[in-house]
């Protein structure tokens, strides 16, 4: 049995495939059902990304997540946002700005961002902001911009921020109360549909949140229910916009995070370059290594990347690479990031899900060695599917 924190996408099953299935399952019956209300706020905002020439118009799938995101940010921090004054923000984005310029600082520069954020930004308050309007959206951003969170994430919804200031007062309270019900009904199906792969979820927040006031991640593992959600949609949606080009290309690449390696890092004999590490498989019993020696056998390479942080440099070398396609691994709450930044940079890419969390930088103490499905990424590469799936040698 896993050792599982706050979600498990083997839920324990005997079928560890199943959660794909599922996914697939329920991200179907979300756009079937899309209301034609939220359909014509999309295609309102299409129409007005076209005509400014924004950006390079994405399928109305992505822009149906993005309205999602409207109201489950809504729902889960416009009550904080609206507490939080412009000094308070603009300090923790300047801390966030200072740890990604001076690396060498970055964790005393995180220390003091742990301290400040839970002070200036944790207001605890219990019901959403009702100012369902341009100044609402736009304290609500500056909030999750704050927190260090949501980078990608913001980048998109601030489209939306210049589409609603374009709009009447009974336009944007429209949109508003639109996406809180989308976020609401949303939430009642995927706990139908998902919510046993998050069952742990309310009980790490009860027992462990406290020992994260003050940190630097306390805005990170306090993520909601919905949120796991959300990603685990916008992951599956993306993957199907992004698979066509993804198929394209003459190369594959996989990231694996190194909280998949059962070797303590003193015994791991990945190479390094100074830049990247590669698996060198030295061990059976290592959950990297298995996979990697499975990925060479096709003639794909897998990478090791040591934390999220430093995803977005390792992914310049790739920026408008029009032979090599990426696939990254991470957890549900970091996949959905790192996809929004792969296709920003015009990288060909296809996303696959940690089973848990476990990394020793956020979610335990002494860390234990995370797992993914194999299937599920032998699938995405077009391999015959292994017979018997990696197993987590961890027991609760």
């Amino acid at each position: 049995m896993t050792k599982c924190l706050t979600y498990s996408l083997n839920n324990f099953q005997e079928n560890k495939d199943i959660f794909y299935t599922e996914l697939s399952r329920f991200t179907d019956s979300v756009l079937s059902k899309t209301d034609t209300e939220i359909i014509d706020f999309v295609n309102d905002f299409c129409t007005f990304i076209e005509k400014g020439k924004i950006e390079t118009l994405r399928s109305k799938n992505e822009y149906i997540v993005e309205f999602l995101m409207i109201g489950i940010y809504w729902m889960n921090y416009s009550g904080n946002a609206s507490a939080t004054g412009n000094f308070s923000v603009n300090l923790l984005k300047t801390l966030y700005q200072q740890r990604k310029k001076y690396p060498k600082y970055k964790a005393k520069i995180d220390k003091t961002r742990g301290y400040l954020a839970y002070l200036l930004l944790e207001k605890h308050k219990q019901s959403i902001s009702l100012s369902f309007n341009y100044h609402g959206l736009n304290s609500l951003l500056n909030w999750l911009s704050a927190s260090g969170e949501f980078n990608e994430e913001v980048l998109r919804l601030k489209n939306w921020l210049s589409f609603i200031k374009t709009k009447d007062k009974n336009y944007s309270s429209e949109l508003f109360n639109t996406a809180i019900l989308f976020a609401e009904k949303f939430t009642e199906e995927a706990n139908y549909s998902l919510g046993s792969y998050v069952e742990n979820l309310a009980s790490f927040h009860q027992k462990s949140l406290k020992d994260y006031k003050f940190r630097e991640d306390y805005f990170f593992v306090n993520r909601r229910q919905n949120e796991y959600f959300l990603n685990m949609l916008a992951a599956e949606i993306l993957n199907r916009e992004l698979k066509k080009n993804f198929i394209k290309t003459s190369k594959k690449v996989v990231l694996l995070p190194t909280c998949m390696r059962n070797e303590p890092t003193s015994g791991c004999k990945a190479k390094s370059d100074g830049k990247e590490l590669v698996c060198t498989s030295c061990s059976g019993d290592c959950n990297i290594g298995n996979i990697s020696s499975e990925m060479r056998k096709n003639g794909i390479t897998s990478y090791l990347i040591p934390h999220s942080s430093d995803f977005s440099k390792f992914l310049v070398k790739w920026k408008d690479c029009t032979d090599t396609s990426l696939i990254g691994v991470a957890c549900v709450l970091n996949l959905i990031t790192g996809g929004y930044e792969m296709k920003r940079l015009n990288i060909s890419s296809q996303c696959v899900f940690l089973d848990y969390c476990g990394c020793k930088k956020h979610w335990d103490k002494e860390g234990f060695p995370t797992s993914m499905n194999l299937n599920q990424l032998k699938n995405i590469i077009k391999i015959p599917a292994l017979k018997t799936e990696l197993k987590s040698r961890i027991l609760v």
